[in-house]
């Protein structure tokens, strides 16, 4: 037997690799801007000239889309995981004050489709194009034995700068400050594991609409994780900014208090509009709402933390930037977070 077609045997194919990298090569170029040093595409590694910066700081974070790859490949829909990887991973550096330059993607497969690769990075390039982000590379790898056929996993890591005077930390944060909450686009990226089971165990398929939420519950699950950068970058041009929290995993209990500099909050969660997502989740999983609250975003996927008197000039910012939000809180001495009754 052949080196090829021992390999192919073996579960790995060649070919699809290298027909999934030419397919995937035009949607990462279309984001090279002249930072992008020509040649690096297809090389060992992408490279990104930075300029422009004084005291430069860099800002990195991995992650991924979790178990939301499972509803995507029941659906049969793959684009928008694409842009939920590159959008976690830009709201990621967007919380250190940092703005998001660069990405890589992974994915990770037991065979590798070239098309569903391909659809997954033609949805990361898209996101990479609305936030400025260039694409600089990746990793496609056919790992038969270690993920099962037709699992896959879709990873992504952003980098970012910005002068060392404008890293938010939140050493600034004082008692009193008030909490901005920015609209979440649904579920995001977290909690799918959950949001799975409680479908399955209602006895819903993904084509299914439940009463009230006027969309299939596959629609409302594959809804993008939203991106803040444009939302953010206005807010910081309008006010101070002490602190900035992504609002993922952990919910805001898990999330808000890693900016606010050891202090803690008392949150209203009357104050923001909750999507109907959160509530279907609530109702036909009999999910306790002190759970929900630490499981999901709950309608409030990222927050910034601004004195006081400035809180009306922030929500102003960010909705004039296209995003809704709320006053929900304020700092206030002791840690964690406190939720009004």
């Amino acid at each position: 037997m052949s080196g090829g077609g021992a390999y192919e045997a073996a579960g790995v194919s060649i070919e699809r690799g290298e027909r999934a990298a030419r397919m995937m090569r035009a949607a990462a170029e279309r984001t090279h801007g002249p930072q992008v040093l020509p040649g690096s595409a297809g090389g060992f590694a992408g490279l990104y000239a930075l300029s422009g910066y004084r005291e430069p700081v860099l800002a990195s974070t991995v992650d991924g889309v979790g178990t939301k790859v499972l509803v995507a490949r029941e659906v049969g829909r793959y684009r928008s995981l694409g842009a939920d990887v590159v959008n976690h991973c830009a709201n990621d550096v967007l919380a250190a004050g940092a703005r998001p330059l660069l990405f890589l993607d992974y994915l990770g497969t037991g065979r590798l489709e070239p098309e569903v690769a391909a659809e997954i990075v033609e949805g990361a390039s898209e996101a990479c194009a609305s936030l400025g982000v260039a694409l600089v590379g990746g990793e496609t790898a056919e790992m038969p034995g270690l993920y099962a056929a037709g699992d896959f996993e879709v990873v992504g890591v952003c980098v970012g700068a910005c002068e060392r005077g404008e890293v938010v930390a939140g050493e600034g944060v004082r008692p009193g400050d008030a909490v901005i909450g920015l609209a979440s686009s649904g579920l995001h990226t977290n909690g799918y594991t959950l949001a799975r089971r409680v479908a399955e165990r209602a006895g819903l398929s993904y084509s299914d609409t439940p009463e009230g939420l006027g969309r299939t519950l596959g629609e409302l699950y594959l809804e993008p994780h939203r991106a803040y950068v444009r939302e953010v970058l206005a807010l910081r041009e309008e006010v101070e900014v002490r602190g900035l929290a992504h609002i993922t995993g952990g919910g805001i209990p898990g999330n808000l208090p890693r900016a606010l500099g050891g202090l803690g909050a008392k949150v209203d969660p009357s104050a923001w509009e909750e999507p109907p997502v959160f509530g279907f989740i609530r109702r036909a999983g009999g999910v306790p709402e002190e759970e929900m609250r630490k499981v999901f975003n709950l309608g409030v996927g990222f927050c910034a933390v601004v004195p006081p008197e400035d809180a009306e000039r922030a929500v102003s910012a960010v909705r004039e930037a296209g995003c809704a939000a709320w006053r929900i809180g304020e700092v206030v001495e002791g840690a964690g977070v406190r939720f009004a009754s």
